[in-house]
């Protein structure tokens, strides 16, 4: 089923909030104009008892009236669907005017004469012919003379009718007032629309290889530049993301060639001619150095990317800092002492961390650390903490790491010294692999280096956030 357009959603809605209005209008100038008519029958109803009042007393009268009353009063009450009746104490009807047959006299007690008629006074009376309206009051008939009842009813039809007429106008103005409404809505809501719609063909236009394009805030509506910001950021981040993975590719299919090309130059220069069984065996080993350096730069890609797909479950827990960081010096005791390098352990507290990842990460700045500190040198293990949490610190002494490469040291593939790149014993992801394990755990990785002393400084937050991890796994 094919949904709505916005254009017409809002047109639709504004065509019902105008009805709606409509309706409300129409419906208190009915109520309005029904008041009014009520009240101005009323009123004449009132006005006209006054004045048959004032006629009785103004012309004493026997039974029979004379003919010249009995015609004023058919010429006053003979019109408009208005009908008036005297009777006497004993019931006899003095005056009848004509009006709608079959009229009978209500049966409430009329007005007296000490008191004027008013609103309160006058009553719904049904008609053979329709709904009416009707007043009974006492009228003088002379003095010395009983009072006569004066009965005047008037029928509403004729108000009735105008008041149908007016609804079917109101209900004919309410269907054109709608009608018009919804189109003038949907006119304008597409023409404010376009704007829009400028975004949209702007948007279309963006691709892979023009990620640089970027929507103008300035010519968009206020309701939009919102919008177009967010829309700006998110091409900045996937720009930078596009980058980052297009330099990620190069990056690797570089580092993967120089062990493949290796193995493929050892294996033919052994396959030239041939040779004794110690020379195929050195050419074994050599080969699963590579083999093993090949396996270990995909084993940190994997984990670089099922960490940034957050695949594994993070597994927290309280360590002391003393003993791991004391357990990780044992482990690079050896290594460092070939290279004439002292390493210490200054470690308190404890750390709220996985284990595994914990060691993973100290281990790499360790080997880091060990593999550009010279020889006679020192690296430090220094751990403490406080209220914000706990702060790992690896420290070593040698040459310093300039300003501008601190900022990058934990990206990917990156090496302050491409030289260094030659040997083969980093892939350029031991550092990357770092970051990512502390923002899995909700902590920051920094790089200092100053004076001919480097600092690595992992800081841990007071407690494990729930955030998925990383794998286990060893250095880069």
């Amino acid at each position: 089923m094919r949904r709505l357009s916005i254009a017409l959603r809002l047109a639709l809605l504004f065509s019902a909030i105008a009805a709606a209005v409509f309706l409300a209008v129409g419906a208190y100038l009915y109520q309005t104009l029904q008041r009014q008519m009520s009240d101005r029958d009323d009123t004449e109803l009132l006005n006209k008892v006054v004045l048959i009042r004032h006629l009785l007393a103004s012309q004493p009268m026997p039974l029979a009236m004379p003919e010249e009353l009995r015609m004023v009063l058919e010429n006053v009450f003979g019109q408009d669907g208005m009908q008036l009746a005297l009777t006497d104490t004993d019931g006899r009807t003095v005056v009848r005017t004509t009006g709608p047959a079959g009229m009978a006299p209500p049966g409430w007690p009329a007005v007296p004469l000490t008191r004027e008629p008013a609103r309160a006074d006058v009553h719904d009376w049904m008609l053979p012919t329709g709904p009416g309206r009707a007043i009974a009051a006492l009228g003088n008939a002379g003095t010395g003379r009983a009072p006569v009842r004066i009965t005047i009813v008037r029928q509403r039809s004729h108000r009735l009718a105008i008041l149908k007429q007016y609804t079917s106008d109101l209900a004919a103005g309410l269907a054109v007032g709608t009608l018009v409404a919804t189109g003038l809505a949907f006119a304008v809501v597409r023409r404010g629309m376009r704007p829009l719609h400028d975004v949209i063909g702007k948007a279309n236009e963006i691709s892979t290889q023009r990620l640089a394009s970027r929507l103008s805030v300035q010519d968009v509506p206020a309701e939009l530049r919102e919008l177009g910001v967010a829309f700006n950021a998110m091409l900045d981040r996937l720009e930078e993301g596009v980058q980052r993975l297009s330099g990620f590719a190069a990056d690797l299919a570089h580092d993967l060639r120089t062990p493949l090309n290796t193995l493929m130059m050892q294996t033919q220069v052994a396959l030239a001619y041939p040779r004794g069984s110690a020379e195929y065996e050195a050419l074994l080993a050599s080969n699963l150095e590579e083999y093993e350096r090949l396996a270990r730069m995909i084993e940190n890609t994997l984990f670089l990317a099922r960490a940034d797909h957050a695949q594994l479950a993070l597994r927290p827990t309280s360590l002391d800092a003393a003993r791991e960081l004391a357990h990780i010096a044992d482990y690079f005791d050896m290594l460092a002492e070939e290279g004439g390098i002292a390493l210490r352990v200054d470690a308190q507290g404890t750390v709220a961390a996985d284990p595994i990842l914990l060691r993973r990460a100290v281990n790499n700045l360790v080997a880091n650390a060990v593999r550009h500190t010279p020889r006679g040198g020192n690296v430090t293990l220094w751990a403490r903490e406080d209220a914000d949490g706990t702060r790992i610190e690896v420290r070593n002494t040698g040459s310093a790491i300039a300003p501008e490469h601190l900022a990058q040291v934990f990206d990917r593939y990156y090496r302050a010294d491409p030289a260094r790149a030659e040997g083969g014993t980093s892939a350029g992801l031991g550092l990357a692999i770092v970051r990512a394990i502390m923002q899995l755990h909700g902590g920051n990785a920094t790089a200092a280096s100053d004076g001919g002393h480097t600092v690595f400084t992992l800081r841990f937050p007071p407690a494990a956030r729930p955030a998925p991890a990383g794998a286990d796994g060893d250095s880069d």
